[in-house]
């Protein structure tokens, strides 16, 4: 009789203790909250890297590009929903998976920009094979969220948080042209000769004539002068 009890009294302890394990481990996982879903990513939108993804940099959804991470953004379509969170899980390469949760990660959040935006930034290269999302609102069939960009790693980063690529002004030259312009003379033009100015091939002029004239009337008196003495000696001889 004693042994009988002794063995129900074992199997009832070894029974409660199952029973509390089980109710620890169902309080450990996360209770589903009222008036809420999960739903799956569009399963277009997996597996990718972010460099295969469609780009975009925003400051309010991570900013970015940066130089060695990569800024992943998804979107919940339905305007009447939001995010609660968002699971995703990523291959790493040559070093198996790691899982991420939106907004418990570092560098994570959840806004609203016209529709519920969740976004994460992880070490670049990682791919993106499965995600979740827990949203407000009761189940609806084929209600799906999906990767709407995202701006991948980029070797040189501009550093702001726009991601907007800073152009470099573009330098005035300022080296001398080669073709040297023709100066145009700045001395006195030289005129074309005018009519009074053509030169003088015959005899004329002030200085020129004068000696002449005055030869020519001495000559003329002269002669008169000799003409006369000539009568004169006619008439008395």
């Amino acid at each position: 009789m004693r042994v009988r009890l002794a063995r129900l009294v074992a199997v009832g302890a070894a029974a409660g203790a199952v029973l509390l394990g089980a109710a620890g481990t169902a309080q450990a996982q996360p209770q589903p909250q009222p008036g809420t879903t999960t739903i799956s990513i569009n399963p277009g939108n997996v597996p990718t890297t972010a460099a295969e993804a469609p780009q975009g940099c925003d400051p309010a959804l991570g900013g970015g590009p940066y130089e060695d991470r990569d800024v992943w953004v998804f979107n919940l379509p339905d305007v009447e929903r939001d995010f609660v969170s968002v699971t995703a899980t990523f291959s790493i390469p040559n070093d198996g998976t790691a899982t991420v949760t939106i907004p418990d990660a570092d560098d994570s959040a959840i806004v609203r920009q016209g529709t519920s935006k969740a976004w994460v930034i992880v070490p670049e290269g990682w791919t993106l094979v499965s995600a979740t999302a827990v949203v407000t609102g009761e189940p609806e069939p084929g209600l799906q969220f999906v990767l709407t960009h995202a701006c991948a790693a980029s070797p040189s980063p501009t550093g702001s948080p726009t991601g907007t690529p800073t152009a470099t002004p573009t330098a005035t030259p300022t080296a001398t042209p080669t073709t040297t312009p023709t100066r145009t003379p700045t001395g006195r033009p030289t005129a074309s000769p005018t009519k009074s100015e053509l030169p003088i091939t015959g005899v004329s002029g002030t200085g020129t004539l004068l000696p002449i004239t005055a030869l020519g009337l001495v000559a003329v008196a002269v002669g008169a002068f000799f003409l006369v003495a000539h009568r004169r000696r006619n008439t008395t001889g």
